[in-house]
């Protein structure tokens, strides 16, 4: 069964969630400064391009092999290399 939580125990709860939070801005902030800003989509979408190139490579420049060999479809391949102006 839930056990309702007293307003001593919320505080508690908060003041520590507080804690953890202002401890964990610290940290990050020792390891990322501020000015660095880091681009999950923008690391996504170079591996997806090295990963294009390097397969068109491979494949001799057959995009129906370099799709089969990325597992996606062969018009999906051409939007992509459109997308970062790929050409082969």
């Amino acid at each position: 069964m839930f056990k309702r939580e007293t307003n001593k125990e919320k505080d508690q709860r908060v003041a520590e969630q507080a804690y953890f939070f202002n401890m964990f801005d610290t940290m990050w902030g020792e390891i990322l400064p501020e000015e660095t800003q880091y681009s999950l989509a923008q690391e996504l979408e170079t591996l997806e391009r090295e990963r294009i190139i390097n397969a068109l490579a491979l494949a001799s420049g057959n995009q129906t092999k370099a799709a089969q060999s990325l597992d996606v479809g062969r018009t999906a391949l051409i939007a992509k290399m459109k997308k970062y102006k790929l050409s082969y």
